[in-house]
């Protein structure tokens, strides 16, 4: 899962990637605009937003740059896999404003509880689609994958089982966070749970469709 410059940098590749990308930040607006819950993957960053004059894609942005900086700590050098996620989390971070603020995604008032879940619903396949995209082009990890990737190389334990306890840790965060400035729960909803239980089950149904057609086109 670490960028091959010399063998995955092809222009069908980033043109996906960048697809995957797009469709990502389209999913984390849609999970603002639900109201019933963020993503573990901008929790955090949506109670910066709340608490700090910035917009969510700046919070994220600045979020990433933190877990960008865990990495290097942990691996004590300059790899330019964790560069890349640098240069990533500032246009991660803008195409979460231009699609937020810019187009008004984010101005999105869903007026009952059904429309909430279809937006909800909406955002969690944008999500797992976006991931599977970005993943299968197997270029730059967003920065909370690469330091999930990092601590499991060093710890020699499993990605899932690290990415679910990083996921974990940060929705905990969101809601001490949430309790100690708000006094009540903010970003964290069924929405979330849902996420964390649907993204990756979508995300292998997305591989068994792509595999079928793959094996469809070859036969």
């Amino acid at each position: 899962m670490v960028i091959n410059i010399n063998r995955k940098l092809k222009l069908s590749n980033i043109i996906i990637y960048l697809i995957g990308l797009n469709i990502l930040a389209i999913g984390t607006v849609l999970f603002k605009s639900g109201r019933l819950g963020v993503s573990a993957l901008v929790s955090v960053p949506q109670i910066i937003s709340l608490l700090l004059p910035i917009t969510l894609g700046q919070a994220t942005t600045y979020f990433f740059i933190i877990l960008i900086i865990i990495e290097l700590l942990l691996i004590r050098k300059i790899k330019l896999q964790i560069l890349l996620q640098l240069v990533l989390a500032f246009i991660f971070g803008s195409l979460v404003d231009f699609y937020g603020i810019t187009l008004g995604m984010e101005r999105l008032l869903p007026v009952n509880f059904t429309l909430k879940a279809l937006v909800t619903l909406a955002a969690i396949v944008c999500t797992s689609v976006g991931i599977f995209m970005m993943v299968k082009m197997d270029l730059i990890l967003i920065p909370p994958d690469g330091l999930v990737h990092v601590i499991s190389g060093l710890s020699k334990r499993q990605f899932g089982m690290i990415k679910f306890c990083f996921d974990l840790s940060t929705i905990v965060i969101s809601l001490v966070l949430s309790f100690v400035f708000f006094d009540h729960i903010e970003a964290i909803g069924i929405g979330t749970v849902a996420a964390v239980l649907l993204v990756g089950q979508l995300i292998n149904v997305w591989e068994r469709l792509v595999r079928r057609v793959n094996l469809n086109f070859r036969s």
